[in-house]
């Protein structure tokens, strides 16, 4: 009985695939004419935007940037792609005593277009940047992105500052974010705070330049001697008095070393102030020569 029904049906099925007409268009064949789906788009953050605080990695999940005007902490100025050996997959580990290559990478690129942002040198203003990168998950799947992120913060404690508005400019001319006169609170050998006064008025320490540390590790950096002379040779080119024994005599300094952080990326760069402990200056001290800082041996 199951081969007459099993014969049945097999001459029903060739009958009925005989007599089925497909529609115009249709050939029948499921497996060709169809087109691939779009390859999803991977996240990149745009180059512009706040956020409410400085992060080393920009997550998918946790990227809400909103507008300058409000309250916030950081803002993006920057977006590029890493290349070469900073975009190897070991690129995204840190060394000892050192940042992750990709970091490094990204650092340094962030150094170099802060200056078009924000009008001059990001080290000769009250400015602290963040190369960002992909979250760990996302550099694993071919990320290979960064973006640059800038913040304002107080040169005498180094805390990041929040703000409403745009940080562009704020280093070029008369920006109120570039390095100039303040009166430092000196207790001992540490700075405990540096407020800002315009040049004209008394102050008592004034931005000179920067001085490039060598490459040492961190640690031996505060307190040496080469950050002495560093310093006190980027203040007599500022003021216009000789580089010499006797300049010890003439004024103190003040320097700003880049925070761990900072060193573990690559910058190198020391802020360096002209300081008159005891004796208040008005005006600008920028090519003031000897007669304006007589050598006191007292």
């Amino acid at each position: 009985m199951r081969r007459v029904l099993a014969g049945i049906a097999a001459a029903l099925l060739a009958l009925t695939a005989g007599c089925v007409s497909r529609p115009y268009g249709i050939d029948g064949n499921l497996t060709d004419d169809w087109p691939l789906p779009a390859r999803a788009a991977s996240f990149r953050p745009a180059a512009t935007g706040c956020f409410d605080e400085l992060q080393p990695t920009a997550p998918l999940a946790g990227y809400a940037p909103f507008d300058c005007r409000e309250r916030h902490v950081a803002e993006a100025y920057f977006v590029g792609d890493l290349t070469g050996a900073a975009a190897e997959p070991e690129a995204y580990r840190p060394a000892k005593d050192r940042a992750a290559p990709a970091q490094i990478a990204a650092a340094t690129e962030c150094g170099r277009r802060a200056a078009p942002f924000l009008g001059d040198q990001w080290r000769t203003g009250q400015v602290r940047l963040q190369p960002v990168l992909p979250a760990a998950a996302a550099w694993a799947a071919g990320a290979r992105w960064f973006r640059c992120d800038a913040a304002q913060v107080d040169v005498g404690t180094d805390r990041v500052v929040s703000r409403t508005g745009s940080l562009r400019g704020s280093l070029s001319g008369a920006g109120p974010l570039a390095l100039r006169c303040f009166n430092p609170e000196v207790r001992g050998a540490q700075v405990r705070g540096m407020t800002a006064v315009d040049c004209p008025r008394r102050h008592y320490a004034e931005f000179a330049g920067l001085w490039t540390a060598p490459d040492i590790a961190f640690g031996k950096l505060t307190g040496n001697d080469a950050m002495a002379a560093g310093c006190r040779s980027a203040i007599a080119a500022f003021a216009a008095v000789p580089d010499d024994g006797d300049l010890r005599y003439r004024v103190g300094w003040l320097g700003f070393a880049p925070t761990r952080a900072e060193w573990d990326l690559g910058v190198r760069s020391v802020q360096c102030f002209l300081w008159l402990e005891n004796k208040a200056m008005t005006g600008s001290y920028r090519g003031a020569g000897p007669a304006k800082l007589p050598i006191n041996y007292a």
